[in-house]
């Protein structure tokens, strides 16, 4: 009981600094400035439609390469089963603020669909991620080099950039341990988690679930094809968006500066990265000449778009605890128990 307080605790905290930065940022923003670019922003309605369908488009894109990646594995769902569980993922991240949050919630659900094949269904998961993730950061490495003029030259970039490169090294390096474990088995830290009589046969059967897509190049073109179109999407509805807002940023700009912004945000400080998001959207975009009563509504539309549509999710959740006769509270305490259980 108590560490399900503590737990509930700390995402409260999470939640309570996300949106303190987010009145913090309110404070050092004309309101009327603001309100008459939201006010011309609903004048722009066409952008806000074709920026919020682009968005409906990254889930199902997303749903494909999840697809993939489990028939990969050997796990077999149909596509709207995928998709199903893909949108109660997206529900968990945005309003289960403990620690079974969408990516947890996936592999449960995921099991439970192929055989309880839970190692399995989280190594799907983590693929996924790592891919969405990697595929990302080379985007934002691109840019890094490609521009790097435009970061030297504004100092509000520098900070964000050198925790970008810090990102990047770690992410390779992380790589290249995976990749290249045999050369690694003797340090004693990795020695000590491959013998562990719970842990161990959890991350040997994880690290043989990765090589499985290590030996498959298809697999991994295909995922990677898929990951760079969403992220591509992702930057597009930002440009859409952007343009309601009446920002005046090309194509590129965004490109610049959106994929760096995502990764960092990603770090999970506060729920979704709510708030760093924010921050980091009204610092980067200041290099563009672009107001904070701008950049703040821009950085929330993409937020309040998904958690919308992961209101699809909460729906697809109840059916699902209906499905199988619980009640919702007892499927959330099934489902930290199995998590927990998988973690131990």
């Amino acid at each position: 009981m108590k560490k399900t307080v503590r737990k509930f605790a700390w995402g409260i905290l999470r939640l309570g600094i996300g949106l303190g930065i987010i009145l913090f940022i309110l404070t050092k923003i004309n309101l009327s400035e603001m309100l008459a670019v939201l006010h011309q922003c609903l004048l722009q309605w066409p952008w806000l439609i074709v920026g919020t369908s682009l968005s409906a488009v990254c889930l199902l894109i997303g749903t494909e390469r999840w697809k993939i990646i489990l028939d990969a594995q050997g796990l077999k769902m149909t596509w709207s089963r995928v998709f199903c569980i893909s949108l109660i993922g997206q529900f968990f991240n945005s309003f289960m603020f403990g620690s079974t949050g969408g990516d947890l919630a996936r592999a449960y659900y995921a099991a439970k669909e192929t055989h309880h094949k839970k190692t399995e269904a989280v190594a799907t998961v983590v693929i996924d991620r790592m891919i969405g993730l990697v595929v990302l950061n080379i985007i934002a490495g691109v840019m890094l080099i490609a521009r790097y003029k435009f970061f030297i030259d504004h100092r509000s970039t520098h900070l964000p950039a050198l925790l970008m490169i810090g990102m990047i090294t770690a992410i390779i390096a992380g790589l290249l341990i995976i990749y290249n474990i045999r050369f690694f088995k003797g340090w004693p830290i990795l020695r000590f988690f491959e013998y562990h009589p719970k842990i161990g046969p959890v991350i040997r059967r994880m690290i043989a679930s990765i090589y499985i897509y290590h030996r498959r190049g298809k697999v991994l073109l295909k995922t990677s094809l898929l990951t760079l179109a969403i992220h591509s999407l992702i930057i597009l509805q930002c440009y859409c968006f952007g343009k309601s807002l009446q920002i005046n940023m090309s194509i590129i700009d965004y490109f610049t500066v959106i994929p760096l912004i995502i990764c960092l945000a990603a770090i999970p400080i506060t729920p979704g990265g709510l708030g760093i998001r924010e921050g980091l959207a009204v610092t980067m975009l200041s290099a563009f000449n672009v107001g904070a009563y701008q950049a703040l509504p821009l950085s929330l539309m993409i937020y309040l778009v998904s958690v919308a549509l992961s209101l699809f999710g909460g729906f697809i959740f109840l059916g699902y605890t209906a499905g199988a006769g619980h009640t919702v509270h007892d499927e959330i305490v099934e489902l930290e128990d199995e998590t927990a259980d998988e973690n131990r």
